[in-house]
């Protein structure tokens, strides 16, 4: 804290004078004074790891998210990545020594991207005789990521998450009003399929989802189990689950415009398509498919459009 500028007795104030008891079965200790550590606080934890990133910053992108921390490590050969994987570990766990803290082995996982068609190597980053685990697939922030990204696992921890949305509301549906319902959908349902969207709204495993949320609609609009949702959607004023994909992925280029490169910044031609964004080239499907394309296959070609086409879109595979 005395690095960061906190000095006196204000540093001092807010570590000591501290008091903690033992309370079991009813029966407490007497109050005794903190000698070690800190209160529980995230502030003081930001302090404490701030230059953990710092330190590895050179060799891999470090990623912070409250005590969730990830490395991110490239490179287009495997002995390469290996021992850059390595060398990375060593230096985090030299930081961790010298901080006194001591990095949990049983929460450290290796997770390697790759296409499908290139076997998975075994590698292990090893630590004074204790290794970390290799994982085809980790929760990551509330995101289930896979090896090759496709997102079926993440779509299968979806699916029994929704079902249970699905038999909620069909068991209070005798009891609640329409307004009622459709609250009850967005709290149960929506924030669900919403969390992530933009990443795995365009796998095929979504249909899974959309399938779901149509059943749902159904229940909501107290409609036969075949019918035709195009009409429900509109009545509820909810968008469909692609919808809704290309929905998020404007909102989150909007917001994010100044990260996307335009046409006009590929080259000086003055020409219509200067503002547009810019299409990266591409040959793998893999990426075609994903956000960083701007675009989809299905859907791509009415995002780069006027907005009112959306309406065309809405609904086209309900």
């Amino acid at each position: 804290m005395k690095f960061y500028g906190i000095t006196g007795s204000t540093g001092k104030l807010y570590l000591r004078q501290r008091y903690q008891r033992v309370v079991i079965n009813n029966n407490s200790s007497t109050w005794r004074e903190v000698q070690y550590g800190v209160p529980q606080e995230p502030l003081l934890f930001l302090i404490y790891i701030n230059d953990l990133s710092k330190s590895v910053s050179d060799k891999s992108i470090p990623i912070l998210f409250a005590d969730d921390t990830s490395f991110i490590l490239t490179s287009y050969d495997d002995s390469e990545l290996r021992h850059k994987a390595n060398e990375v570990f060593n230096i985090i766990n030299k930081w961790f020594h010298s901080n006194s803290l001591t990095l949990n082995y049983n929460k450290t996982y290796f997770l390697q991207f790759q296409t499908k068609t290139k076997n998975g190597n075994n590698t292990q980053m090893l630590h004074i005789n204790k290794t970390t685990a290799t994982v085809k697939s980790i929760k990551f922030l509330g995101l289930t990521i896979d090896t090759i990204l496709n997102w079926k696992r993440h779509i299968s921890d979806l699916k029994p998450r929704l079902n249970k949305a699905c038999y909620a509301i069909r068991s209070i549906k005798p009891f609640m009003s329409l307004a009622a319902l459709k609250s009850t959908y967005y709290s149960y349902a929506h924030f669900i399929m919403y969390y992530g969207l933009i990443f795995w709204g365009n796998s095929t495993g979504s249909d899974d989802i959309f399938k779901i949320q149509k059943r749902i609609i159904r229940i909501i609009m107290n409609s036969n189990k075949n019918a035709s949702c195009r009409e429900l959607f509109k009545k509820l004023n909810i968008l469909p689950l692609q919808s809704q994909y290309i929905y998020s992925i404007l909102l989150f280029i909007i917001k994010n415009k100044d990260q996307f490169p335009l046409n006009s910044h590929m080259h000086t031609i003055n020409t219509r398509h200067n503002n547009n964004l810019h299409m990266p080239p591409a040959n793998l499907t893999f990426i075609l498919r994903h956000l960083i394309s701007f675009s989809c296959p299905r859907y791509g070609v009415y995002i780069r459009q006027h907005f009112k086409l959306l309406r065309v879109v809405a609904y086209r595979r309900v």
